[in-house]
């Protein structure tokens, strides 16, 4: 699957993982550390499209986008194309969903509403999070089960919001795929796996000398 973008796009989305990888392996060394570079991109570049000046230009630089109509089209086809569920037609099931609450008293602008409905596939809503922000906080997690057909329950956690809290931008994403070529179960072996500052554990390790894809 080939997605028709500038290199400055996807140059940008590999730099932002570089760069979160290196220091989330700082701030978490004493643990295992899964997360999705794709999700952040895609939640950052939501912020794009509501900003202008100095601040658009620090995000699409962050970003590594020439331009905020460069970023839409990218971001376009990477959620019509690389998050699409492909269960149906033997390849990975994928959940994806993304949005931007914002409370009542900060009602989104309809230029910037449409524009994360359309460009972005995301969701765009108002909750009263000066008044319920556990109400608030349900009603986000319910979008996230309905968005992912409850592959993921939600994404915020008790008092992750609160009376305070003006805008929340959320984002889940599931994957499930399988090896093109399985694993064979029976040439699992424990060996040593060496960690962060020397350490080293016993893990199983699944072997195959064949190119292994996921399919």
């Amino acid at each position: 699957m080939e997605l028709e973008v500038g290199p400055s796009e996807s140059g940008g989305l590999a730099a932002l993982a570089a760069g979160l990888a290196r220091r989330l392996a700082e701030e978490n060394s004493e643990s295992n550390l899964v997360f999705s570079p794709l999700s952040i991109y895609a939640a950052v570049a939501l912020l794009a499209a509501g900003a202008r000046g100095a601040t658009l230009d620090e995000i699409l630089g962050v970003l590594g986008a020439p331009s905020r109509a460069a970023l839409e089209v990218f971001v376009s086809l990477v959620a019509e194309q690389a998050l699409r569920d492909q269960s149906g037609s033997g390849g990975p099931r994928i959940a994806f969903a993304c949005g931007v609450w914002s409370d009542l008293t900060c009602a989104l602008k309809p230029a910037y509403r449409h524009a994360v409905l359309s460009t972005y596939k995301a969701e765009a809503s108002t909750v009263d999070f000066q008044n319920d922000p556990e109400g608030a906080r349900g009603q986000i997690n319910e979008w996230a089960a309905r968005a992912t057909q409850n592959l993921i329950g939600g994404v915020l956690g008790p008092e992750s919001v609160t009376p305070l809290t003006r805008v929340v931008l959320g984002n889940a994403i599931y994957f499930k795929g399988k090896w093109q070529e399985p694993f064979c179960k029976r040439d699992t072996e424990s060996k040593l796996f060496h960690r962060l500052y020397g350490r080293a554990v016993d893990v199983p390790f699944m072997q195959s000398w064949e190119p292994q894809f996921i399919a």
